[in-house]
C-alpha cells in the first residue's frame, strides 16, 4: 500500500470516529433536556399545590377574624346598657343610671336657713326664760344619696348637719324600701316615720317654718324624723293605710346595754274626691308607746319616764323649750295618742288640720294623764298655681311656680299666703306643762322649683301656773325668715 492510499484511508477513519462522536454527543444533550422538562413540570405541580393550599388558609383565617369580629360586637352591644352610665338632672337633681334604668343614683340634699326676732314679755318674776335670743339657725342642713337598685329596691343615706340647734352632724335617714308591688311600699332603717297629715308632708313643702307644736308633741313620742322603725304602707288615689313598730332616735345618743323606747304608728286615710281641681281627705292616726326606753343618770339607769315638750312654733332660741313643757313624768308605763285629720283642697286654696288626745298611763299611785292639742291651717296660692296631692305619700305637694323668677322677663315666682291657729294643752292633774294658743301668718315666695323664702309672724301665749298659782307662762310675737334650697 502506497503511502498515499495509507493517508487517504487514516483521514476517512478520523473522520468517521467523528461522525460517531457527534451524534453521541447530540443524543446526551436531548436527553438532559427532556429531564429538565421533567423537573420543571414536576416543580410546577407543586407550585400550585402550594399555592391553593396558601389561598385556603387564607380565607380560613378572614373567616375566623371575621367570626370574631362578629362576636365581639354582639358582646359589646350586649353589654353596653349594664356598663355604661348616663347622667340625667330631675328637679336639678344630679341622677346616674345605668343604660337599662334599672340602677340609679341620685345626689340629694337641703338647706333651710331661719332668722329672727322675739319680743318676748314674761307673765312674772317666775318665768323661765326671763328672756330670749335673737339669732339664726341651720334648721336643716342636709346631704346624701338615694337610688334604686334592680328597679324594685330603693335605698338611701343622707347626713344632717343641721338641727333646732346647730351642732354635730347626725346620720338623718338610712334605709332600704321595697317597691316591686304596685301601691306597696315596705321599709326599715332610720326614717321619717309618716304618721300624721302634717309630718307626711316634706319639710321642703311645709305651710309654715315648723310644724305646730301639737303634732311636735304626738310625733316626739314613738314617730317623727331621725326614727329608727319597720313597717309598710298600701295606698292608690283614693286611699293610703300604713303601719310601723319604731325604736329610737339617731341623734339620742343611743346606749344598747340600757332598754330601748319601742312604739307604733298606724295611718289611715280615704280620699273620696280627688280630682285635678278638687281634693278631700278624712284620716284616722294612733301612736302607741309602749317602753319610754331609759335613761343615765350618775351611773344610775332610769326607766319609765317620758318628757312632752315643744318650743313656741320656732327653732331660733332653745331656752323657749322650757314654756311649754311637762318636766319629768315618773312611773309611765305607757303612753297613746289617737288623733283625726282632715284636709279640702279647691283650686289654690288648702286648708288642713288635727285634732289629738295625749294619754299617758301612770302605776305606783300616781293617776292617768290625758292632754289635748290641734291645729287648723288654710293657705291661698296668691299667683294661681296649686298644691297636688300625692297618692302615694298620703299629703299635698309643694308649689312649683308656672313662672319662676326672671326679672328680665319679669316673671315674678309664685307667692302663698297662709295662717295657722294653734292649740295645746299639757294640764293635768299634778302635771302642770302649760297651755299654748298661737296665731302663725306666713308668706311664702317660690322663686324657682328649687328655692324658696318664707316669712313668719308668730303670735301667742304660753299660760303656766305653778303649784303656788303663780303664772309663769309669757307672751310673746316672733318674726322669723327662711332660705330655702333642695333638690
Amino acid at each position: 500500500m502506497s503511502f498515499t492510499t495509507h493517508k487517504f484511508l487514516s483521514t476517512v477513519a478520523v473522520l468517521g470516529a467523528l461522525a460517531v462522536s457527534s451524534q453521541a454527543h447530540a443524543q446526551a444533550t436531548q436527553d438532559d433536556v427532556a429531564a429538565l422538562k421533567a423537573q420543571l413540570r414536576a416543580l410546577e405541580k407543586k407550585l400550585d399545590s402550594v399555592q391553593k393550599q396558601a389561598n385556603t388558609t387564607q380565607k380560613q383565617q378572614a373567616a375566623a377574624q371575621a367570626n370574631w369580629a362578629n362576636a365581639n360586637a354582639a358582646m359589646h352591644k350586649k353589654a353596653v346598657p349594664f356598663v355604661d352610665a348616663r347622667l340625667t338632672m330631675p328637679g336639678n337633681r344630679p341622677t346616674f343610671c345605668t343604660g337599662d334604668g334599672m340602677n340609679c343614683v341620685a345626689i340629694t340634699g337641703r338647706i333651710h336657713f331661719d332668722a329672727g326676732a322675739y319680743s318676748f314679755s314674761p307673765k312674772s318674776g317666775d318665768t323661765r326664760p326671763t328672756s330670749v335670743n335673737d339669732g339664726i339657725n341651720a334648721r336643716r342642713a342636709r346631704l346624701g344619696l338615694i337610688g334604686t337598685y334592680n328597679k324594685d329596691w330603693e335605698y338611701g343615706l343622707i347626713i344632717d348637719a343641721g338641727g333646732t340647734t346647730d351642732g354635730d352632724a347626725v346620720l338623718n335617714n338610712a334605709y332600704v324600701a321595697y317597691k316591686g308591688v304596685k301601691g306597696l311600699v315596705i321599709q326599715g332603717g332610720y326614717i321619717n316615720v309618716p304618721y300624721t297629715l302634717d309630718e307626711s308632708i316634706s319639710s321642703n313643702n311645709t305651710l309654715f317654718m315648723e310644724r305646730s307644736a301639737s303634732q311636735v308633741l304626738a310625733t316626739s313620742m314613738a314617730a317623727g324624723d331621725f326614727r329608727s322603725a319597720f313597717g309598710g304602707h298600701v295606698f292608690d288615689k283614693h286611699y293610703w293605710v300604713g303601719a310601723y313598730v319604731t325604736g329610737p332616735t339617731t341623734g339620742a345618743g343611743v346606749n344598747h346595754s340600757i332598754p330601748q323606747p319601742l312604739g307604733a304608728t298606724l295611718r289611715a286615710v280615704a280620699v273620696p274626691v280627688n280630682n285635678d281641681i278638687s281634693t278631700v281627705l278624712v284620716g284616722f292616726d294612733a301612736l302607741y308607746l309602749a317602753e319610754t326606753g331609759a335613761t343615765v343618770s350618775n351611773n344610775v339607769t332610769i326607766n319609765n319616764q317620758l318628757t312632752m315638750s315643744d318650743r313656741i312654733e320656732a327653732r331660733i332660741d332653745p331656752a323657749t323649750n322650757a314654756l311649754l313643757n311637762t318636766s319629768r313624768m315618773i312611773n309611765v308605763n305607757s303612753a297613746h295618742v289617737l288623733s283625726g285629720e282632715g284636709a279640702v283642697r279647691y283650686g289654690s286654696f288648702l286648708a288642713t288640720g288635727e285634732y289629738f288626745n295625749y294619754s299617758v298611763q301612770r302605776s305606783g299611785g300616781f293617776g292617768d294623764l290625758n292632754f289635748e292639742g290641734g291645729y287648723g291651717q288654710a293657705a291661698y296660692v296668691l299667683t294661681g298655681e296649686s298644691r297636688k296631692y300625692s297618692s302615694s305619700a298620703g299629703a299635698f305637694g309643694g308649689v312649683a311656680p308656672a313662672r319662676p323668677v326672671n326679672f328680665s322677663t319679669g316673671d315674678l315666682g309664685a307667692w302663698e299666703l297662709a295662717v295657722r291657729y294653734s292649740y295645746a294643752n299639757l294640764n293635768d292633774l299634778d302635771i302642770r306643762g302649760g297651755e299654748l294658743k298661737s296665731t302663725t301668718v306666713g308668706l311664702n315666695w317660690y322663686v324657682n322649683n328649687n328655692m324658696r323664702f318664707m316669712f313668719n309672724w308668730i303670735h301667742g301665749t304660753v299660760d303656766k301656773f305653778n303649784t303656788a298659782g303663780t303664772n309663769t307662762g309669757a307672751d310673746y310675737d316672733v318674726f322669723a325668715m327662711r332660705t330655702q334650697v333642695a333638690w
